[in-house]
């Protein structure tokens, strides 16, 4: 293994990264680099960095923003992504790098599993990402979310990076789309897991603003991409049992026009 593998981690204000750090210093592959890209964390941070060996750089803006801007100055080859709130299990980094040290894929992706939830929004969150790794992913690694995945550095460079207009959690969809349109290969990986806490969604007020956003972003990335038809084809019959998921379905037409329009 020649290449080198940076994690890197965006982070802003969540004091769950010092569990993401530590599952990451427990790893059975160890990374050349812990890059911690922070969007302007208002406590201080770099002590909790310094406790792991972790490089952190400051970049502020969204996340679309600081994590372009912190591929850009990773050292590795490879770079595999994870948020601050999950946590690798021993072997993530090692199953999820495998495929594109061995020349199979050029990008990789694994799922995420979850605690049982403490609230109703917390149990949809994990239902919904469920239906989308048990039913979307294996079917089109388009739709493969960046928070578990690792990808060659010199696919970003390739392709221009994320659009940085699209944001609120679909820009990982628009650059799945431009990365395998330029002839890169993705591949789902169900054995490199890491689990996810949606425990900070507690109430429907702050699910409804999250899933409103991230509707009318994805809608943009469809309207981009010209993929809204086959979107709607794939979505037939993926349904999450969660008597939210008639709230999220009612949004989804207004989030559509709200994004034609700010077009």
């Amino acid at each position: 293994m020649d290449k080198k593998v940076t994690v890197l981690i965006t982070s802003f204000n969540d004091t769950r990264i010092r569990n993401t750090l530590e599952s990451i210093r427990g790893q059975t592959m160890t990374p050349d680099e812990i890059l911690v890209a922070d969007g302007g964390t208002k406590w201080d941070i770099s002590k909790v960095c310094s406790e792991f060996d972790a490089r952190l750089e400051i970049i502020p803006g969204n996340v679309v923003e600081t994590r372009s801007k912190a591929i850009n100055i990773a050292n590795g080859d490879i770079v595999a992504f994870i948020d601050t709130d999950e946590v690798a299990p021993a072997e993530w980094l090692q199953k999820l790098t495998e495929p594109v040290f061995s020349g199979v894929a050029d990008f990789t992706g694994g799922p995420t599993r979850h605690k049982p939830p403490k609230s109703g929004p917390e149990d949809y969150m994990n239902k919904l990402e469920d239906m989308i790794y048990e039913n979307l992913v294996p079917e089109n690694i388009a739709y493969l979310p960046m928070g578990n995945s690792a990808w060659r550095k010199s696919i970003f460079q390739a392709i221009g990076g994320f659009d940085l207009n699209i944001y609120g959690g679909s820009e990982d969809y628009d650059i799945n789309i431009r990365a395998l349109k330029s002839g890169f290969r993705g591949k789902y990986v169900p054995e490199a897991y890491l689990y996810h806490d949606h425990s900070d969604i507690s109430s429907y007020r702050a699910l409804i603003k999250k899933r409103y956003s991230y509707l009318r972003a994805t809608a943009k990335t469809y309207i981009k991409n010209r993929q809204l038809a086959n979107r709607v084809t794939s979505s037939k019959g993926r349904r999450v049992d969660h008597p939210f998921y008639i709230i999220e379905a009612l949004m989804k037409p207004v989030a559509l026009i709200d994004a034609f329009l700010r077009n």
